[in-house]
């Protein structure tokens, strides 16, 4: 696996809007989670805030399988080590 920043980018250099009916966990429509805007950007600061501190890397020799399914998560799990970044 690797970084690949540009997923999130459209070609026009602007960031891609996911739409909302991905999310399962936030449902949609008009009864739609109060919290799913909370909640997205709570996952986006955790995310950048361990990527920010810690070098990421998968576990050598684990299987990265997706599983079929409505939501997208792992067969195997996924395996990662993390290595905190040393600062100046």
């Amino acid at each position: 696996m690797e970084f690949r920043p540009e997923r999130w980018v459209s070609r026009s250099g602007r960031l891609r809007h996911e739409p909302s009916y991905k999310f399962l966990s936030f449902n949609s429509g008009p009864r739609s989670c109060v919290g799913k805007d909370l909640g997205l950007s709570n996952m986006k600061i955790t995310a950048a805030s361990i990527i920010h501190n810690f070098k990421v890397e998968l576990v050598e020799g684990h299987a990265v399988m997706p599983q079929s399914s409505v939501i997208l998560h792992m067969q195997n799990g996924m395996m990662v080590r993390l290595k905190r970044r040393v600062t100046a």
